[in-house]
């Protein structure tokens, strides 16, 4: 199989902000982390994935091959909004496709549904409870 085939385990975790709990899928290895959310068909409202990096870095993400939209966060070691992408779109085509980097070094990338961080009033310097 390739390294997106197949159906890898994911671990649960839960993790909150602002006095809300979701539940991530963790995405830890390189397979998990390029396939992402790709063939979701939807992410319930409490749902998410949690991306954990070896390193701090600037690390990018993109939208291809999605079916929905999402809220994408960058955390810092400590769990603290280092940037934000809002109602990041699907794309189709690895030509329409932009990828995304924040401007300063992330741990972790938290994808919510969209609307969630404005809902939340999520905001830069806003800590998750990881």
């Amino acid at each position: 199989m390739g390294i997106l085939g197949g159906r890898a385990k994911y671990e649960i975790r839960t993790v909150g902000i602002k006095g809300r709990k979701f539940n991530v899928e963790v995405a830890d290895t390189f397979g998990k982390m390029a396939k992402g959310l790709m063939g979701h068909k939807k992410l319930g409202r409490n749902e998410g994935m949690l991306f954990i990096f070896e390193s701090e870095g600037r690390h990018g993400f993109w939208m291809l091959n999605m079916k929905f939209s999402i809220d994408i966060l960058w955390l810092d070691g400590s769990g603290n909004v280092v940037y934000m992408w809002e109602d990041a779109k699907p794309c189709k085509s690895i030509f329409s496709c932009r990828t995304v980097k924040p401007d300063r070094d992330a741990k972790y990338v938290i994808e919510l549904c969209s609307g969630t961080a404005k809902r939340l009033g999520i905001g830069e310097g806003d800590r998750f409870i990881l």
